[in-house]
């Protein structure tokens, strides 16, 4: 009776196999169908169009000789055709009508997009809040949180083992086309809509005010900065919360709100313009973003930090970083305090 019963349990296994394998084709050939309108990923099949929201002509010679291609000098209200993307994403092809040249990646460009997008490539790199896709996945638009990123929402049903699973999250628009009206074979050329324009976010000045950094980020383009942990931005300009324009450690750039503390609610500037102290030990950390100190050295303090770190520089400038409050004492404020 046992072996009949296990015959039974493996012919059951079996067909369930079966079963989910002819599940999985089905699966694979609904995606395919229904989600792939590229025959070559990673090539677009329709037109993209982009608006200009802001004058761009602040060309870097640079950026131009590295591509080997001129730079668009572009006014708001102007509307690009993508002509080539750019392998890096820092920068497109576009024609405005006249002119064949480059056109940056950044807040002051938004693509037009419809109700839909489908992806170009398979997205992997991913942040938090973002959501995985394949190249071919169709995906509705919910809304545009900012100019180049998507939030949407569509069925998996390729990473799913369960069938199909409802997904929804921000996607970069670089990776993604725009697809077409219902009925359209092509995206239309957009009009010139001054309205859109005046209503779209753009960088506002603002007080200065400080954030810190989060996490070590490698900007992506030469609008942006590189972040070590702890660093501390100075904000001149926001746009639509979801950048920040300011400087670091002597760099000025844009830097994304992901990457930076909302406050400075655990940080306080000293209570004096020029805040002292003097080591009491020697340290060497020899560990990124903190700060050597030798015995008896005067150390100009930046921010207080009440976990017991305090960031300062040394007399010359030349050294910057986190350093333990314990090391230190207070000294009064007064120049020519070597020391040594």
């Amino acid at each position: 009776m046992s072996e009949v019963i296990t015959n039974e349990n493996a012919s059951a296994t079996g067909a369930q196999s079966t079963l989910q394998a002819a599940t999985d084709a089905l699966n694979l050939l609904s995606f395919i169908e229904t989600s792939s309108t590229t025959t070559t990923y990673g090539i677009p099949k329709y037109t993209t169009w982009v608006r200009v929201l802001e004058d761009v002509d602040d060309w870097d010679q640079t950026v131009v000789e590295s591509y080997g291609r001129p730079g668009l000098k572009l006014r708001a209200g102007d509307i690009l055709k993508v002509e080539e993307r750019l392998p890096q994403n820092d920068f497109w092809v576009g024609s405005n009508g006249k002119d064949v040249g480059l056109f940056p990646i950044d807040p002051r460009l938004a693509p037009v997009v419809y109700s839909k997008v489908i992806g170009l490539y398979d997205n992997t790199d991913l942040e938090e809040g973002d959501v995985p896709f394949r190249a071919g996945q169709v995906m509705d638009v919910i809304s545009m949180p900012s100019n180049w990123w998507v939030r949407v929402s569509f069925d998996d049903r390729i990473s799913s083992k369960n069938g199909k699973q409802r997904l929804e999250g921000t996607v970069p628009f670089t990776l993604t086309e725009p697809v077409p009206p219902e009925g359209m074979s092509d995206n239309p050329k957009p009009e010139c809509d001054p309205d859109a324009i005046d209503k779209h976010p753009r960088w506002e000045n603002v007080p200065e005010f400080d954030v810190r950094v989060l996490c070590t980020y490698k900007a992506q383009s030469e609008r942006e900065v590189d972040l070590e942990t702890n660093d501390i931005v100075v904000v001149t300009k926001v746009w639509a919360s979801v950048w920040y324009y300011g400087s670091t450690n002597g760099r000025f750039g844009r830097v994304s709100t992901n990457h930076v503390s909302k406050n400075l609610t655990m940080s306080t500037r000293p209570p004096y313009h020029r805040y002292y102290v003097r080591a009491m030990w020697d340290r060497t950390p020899g560990v990124p973003g903190q700060l050597d100190i030798i015995l008896n050295e005067v150390i100009e303090v930046i921010w207080i930090n009440s976990n017991g770190w305090w960031e300062g520089r040394s007399r010359d400038g030349k050294r910057q970083g986190l350093f333990p409050a314990s090391y230190v004492r207070r000294v009064a404020d007064a120049p020519n305090m070597d020391g040594r």
